[in-house]
């Protein structure tokens, strides 16, 4: 063996070497700041309620990214309520969460009427309440899943039954309502009545806004390419929350649809660093 060969060789070791020791405690690092306890605000359960005729593939996707892709949180429960307004789940919060806990809430019947999505949001509420402890919730819905979430705030004000809220992120939510034109002639149920313009349940979300607790912080996110609720509905939010913090965003992307909107990442960052980045 030449001597050329030898040193090369050598160095070829002390590289792979040199590369392992800097591996190990690049990912020694990164296990370490992941198991960095979580403070109290990152543990608050998070809680994704869909949309009108949603499913749970609506957040499905939202919910794996969160876990698997960005390491954010990890889902560990899901409610689902009857027709009935009776609740039954899958999981449990974690008395001590090593990552956000994300819940997802899904409605047996996608088309009812706002009120009745807005107890049995409550149902489920009151089921993280009681058999699980929980004291605090962060809420992220989608389309009319923001509107119910909104009744729901304003129907159980400072009631011991339910969590607070902390944080409430609404996406593509028609609080003007629904603008395309032909929504209530290809859709079906009493939610489609709520979600006109106009609507007796809109008026009176508007109405009771003064019943929504003030220390909620609030943010809304719209899409320019959301062709069901434009921008205008979507950040009609700010005449509800005029007493909360309240912030908005525009998505300016006309490929984003509305349901494409819990779809890209490019919501999933703002729902993130809005949720746990100070």
């Amino acid at each position: 063996m030449s001597v050329n060969y030898k040193r090369s060789f050598l160095w070829s070791g002390l590289f792979i070497i040199a590369f392992l020791i800097l591996y190990t405690i690049f990912r020694t690092t990164n296990v370490q700041s992941r198991e960095k306890p979580l403070t109290a605000e990152e543990k608050y359960p998070t809680v994704f309620v869909h949309g009108y005729k949603g499913t749970y593939n609506s957040f499905r996707t939202m919910l794996d990214r969160f876990e698997n892709q960005h390491g954010w949180g990890q889902k560990t429960l899901e409610i689902t309520v009857s027709d009935s307004g009776s609740v039954r789940y899958k999981g449990s919060i974690p008395d001590n969460p090593t990552s956000p806990p994300l819940v997802q809430v899904i409605f047996e019947n996608n088309r009812a009427s706002l009120d009745k999505q807005g107890i049995w949001l409550e149902n489920a509420m009151k089921l993280l309440h009681h058999q699980f402890n929980v004291s605090n919730v962060n809420i992220v819905a989608h389309s009319m899943g923001g509107l119910a979430s909104t009744k729901y705030l304003e129907d159980t004000t400072d009631s011991p039954f339910v969590p607070k809220t902390h944080k409430f992120i609404t996406i593509a939510t028609p609080f003007l309502g629904v603008t395309k034109d032909s929504y209530d002639q290809i859709n079906t149920g009493a939610a489609v009545i709520d979600l006109k313009p106009e609507s007796r349940a809109l008026k009176e979300l508007f109405i009771n806004r003064n019943m929504i607790p003030s220390d909620i912080e609030v943010f809304s996110i719209a899409g320019s390419g959301d062709d069901v609720v434009n921008v205008q509905s979507a950040l009609g939010s700010e005449f509800i929350f005029e007493k909360n913090t309240f912030q908005s965003q525009i998505v300016y992307d006309p490929s984003i649809s509305h349901s494409g909107l819990h779809e890209t990442v490019k919501v999933d960052r703002l729902v993130g660093d809005y949720l746990w980045s100070e």
